[in-house]
């Protein structure tokens, strides 16, 4: 598999499998936000996650190549700012205060029994 890095093509991202250092990143932030949303996003805040995630893995990769040394050249650094400001338009699209988790105590699950004997 080729290198991955902030400017490969959409078809060498397409091929991460999970096991790769990028794709837990995904997976990571993925999951982080769809906790941050409450734990069931509706399909436009999928979407957003979706977007949120890749923008993140765009960023570290980039973040990658500036702290091995590599001088961003003008063309990246305005690149960089594009994708910061996407992502933060997109996280504040999400919503920037954690939705509150809605787990049910056993008294609501024995009453729902009762409701439905």
């Amino acid at each position: 598999m080729k290198k991955i890095g902030p400017f490969s093509r959409p078809d060498t991202l397409r091929k991460l499998d999970g096991r790769s250092k990028e794709a837990r990143l995904l997976k990571a932030v993925r999951s982080a936000l769809v906790d941050h949303l409450g734990g069931d996003p509706s399909i436009t805040q999928l979407v957003l996650i979706d977007r949120a995630a890749w923008l993140t893995l765009h960023m570290g990769l980039m973040d990658d190549h500036m702290l091995q040394g590599g001088a961003p050249a003008e063309r990246n650094s305005r690149q960089y700012l594009a994708w910061a400001n996407t992502l933060t338009r997109t996280m504040r699209s999400l919503g920037l205060d954690k939705s509150p988790t809605v787990a049910r105590g056993l008294d609501a699950l024995l009453a729902e029994r009762r409701a439905r004997a």
